[in-house]
């Protein structure tokens, strides 16, 4: 092998060690519950719509990430946290953590939704001409 190839492979196995770490965190993905959330009076039809959803308190995790999708003629509501051993998220564990998360609701034509959050809570989503397209919880 010519001394150009040979130190080329040699470049490239040490840029592939250099690159190779130890991880050791693991992470578990968890799914809050939901401790209060605000659901307007009526939202606009055939558009997306925006809602705050606060979790109840929640464990020293990720900031939680909403989901929403239709599904059999409801609006399913999940949230999504990952709690790392790892350290990397720090926090007060003496502290019911209780943060907000914006939820964007499909598209739907006008009528009345069931929405549906973790624990199989229940609340009716209103959709109709004149209604808002956001609201926002008020401080706890």
């Amino acid at each position: 092998m010519p001394f150009g190839r040979a130190a080329a492979a040699l470049s490239f196995a040490a840029l592939a060690l250099a690159t190779a770490r130890c991880d050791n965190a693991s992470c578990v993905d968890r799914n809050p519950d939901v401790g209060s959330l605000c659901v307007p009076a009526a939202v606009q039809p055939d558009q997306t719509s925006v809602i705050q959803v606060r979790e109840a308190c929640g464990l020293c995790s990720t900031q939680p990430q909403c989901d929403s999708t239709l599904v059999d003629g409801e609006v399913h509501v999940e949230l999504h946290a990952q709690f790392c051993n790892d350290g990397s998220v720090s926090c007060d564990t003496n502290l019911c953590l209780q943060r907000v998360v914006r939820c964007t609701l499909p598209s739907l034509p006008e009528g009345d939704w069931p929405l549906v959050l973790p624990g199989n809570v229940m609340r009716l989503l209103r959709v109709r001409s004149g209604g808002v397209s956001s609201c926002q919880l008020t401080s706890p």
